[in-house]
This record gives structure tokens, C-alpha cells and sequence, in this order.
């Protein structure tokens, strides 16, 4: 798993495919590429990026030369794999739920209610994971990048994304 603290530049030939049309580089990925300007952190790019897919496209622009960290080194491998932690029992995601909603609605008030609903209507680890981190983007833009960065890891660290 790529650090959320990394800072990507574009490479040459990122320079280039951000500055027209290529034809073989998907959106997401040309979307992603124009995000990337040596300042920010991935964390922040991910925000702006679909809820999880931020991991796998950087994955793939470093694969295809298209940005690299800013002393042109690669970024560095992940950790051995691991064995993934037993999906959370039925009795954990509700109490993932009820803490997520309750701080929604806390700092959303009622103009939370909706993501509130699409919250409790989760019914998986993956489903409630991927919520968790739509909502996290939505406090952002609400409570700041950092506030929205860190909700779904303190609301619920052990549906961290795989």
C-alpha cells in the first residue's frame, strides 16, 4: 500500500500526456495525472480521486513512467503481504454504523441525513468500507482534507482498505 504522505511529480512523458490528448490512457488515469503537481500528497489527491481506486491507479502511473517521487526514485515497495484480518461480524458493522452516523450527524446535521441512509444501508465490509470513504470525502469538503482524510480509519481501522 502506497503512503498517503508520499508526493508525486510528473515524469517527462507525464508532462507530455497531461498536456493533450493520448490516445491508450484511460480517464481515470488522465484524471489522476492532472492532479498530480509535486506539491500535494496522495492522500489529498485521493480525495479527489473515486473512493479507493487511488491505491491502484498510482500503482499504474508509476508502472508506466508517468510520475515518480520528486528525487526520481520509485516508490518504495510495500511491506511483505500479510494474512487479512477476519472480516468484521455482523455485531461490529453495526456498531460501525451507528458511530459513523452519529458523527455525520453531529457535524452535518441534517444536511447529513442522506449519507446517513446510504450508511446504513451497507450491508458488507466492502459496501460499508467504500461508504465509509465516500463519506470521508464529503467532510472534506466540509471539515477539511485532513478531518476527511482520517474519518474512515478512526471510525472503523479494521475495515482498512486491503
Amino acid at each position: 500500500m502506497l503512503d498517503e504522505t508520499l508526493v508525486f511529480h510528473r515524469t517527462e512523458s507525464g508532462e507530455r500526456q497531461a498536456a493533450g490528448p493520448a490516445p491508450g490512457l484511460a480517464p481515470g488515469l488522465r484524471r489522476a495525472l492532472g492532479l498530480v503537481d509535486g506539491e500535494r500528497p496522495l492522500g489529498e489527491i485521493a480525495l479527489r480521486l473515486r473512493a479507493g481506486e487511488a491505491q491502484a491507479v498510482f500503482e499504474r502511473l508509476l508502472a508506466l513512467g508517468l510520475v515518480a517521487l520528486p528525487d526520481g526514485s520509485p516508490a518504495p515497495a510495500p511491506g511483505p503481504a500479510a494474512f487479512p484480518p477476519p472480516a468484521p461480524g455482523p455485531e461490529r458493522l453495526d456498531e460501525i454504523r451507528r458511530l459513523a452516523i452519529r458523527e455525520i450527524s453531529d457535524r452535518l446535521g441534517p444536511n447529513g441525513d442522506a449519507l446517513a441512509r446510504r450508511i446504513e444501508a451497507c450491508r458488507t465490509p466492502a459496501a460499508l468500507r467504500e461508504a465509509l470513504l465516500s463519506a470521508g470525502a464529503i467532510l472534506a469538503t466540509h471539515l477539511g482534507a485532513d478531518y476527511g482524510r482520517r474519518f474512515a480509519g478512526r471510525i472503523a481501522p479494521d475495515l482498512a482498505p486491503p
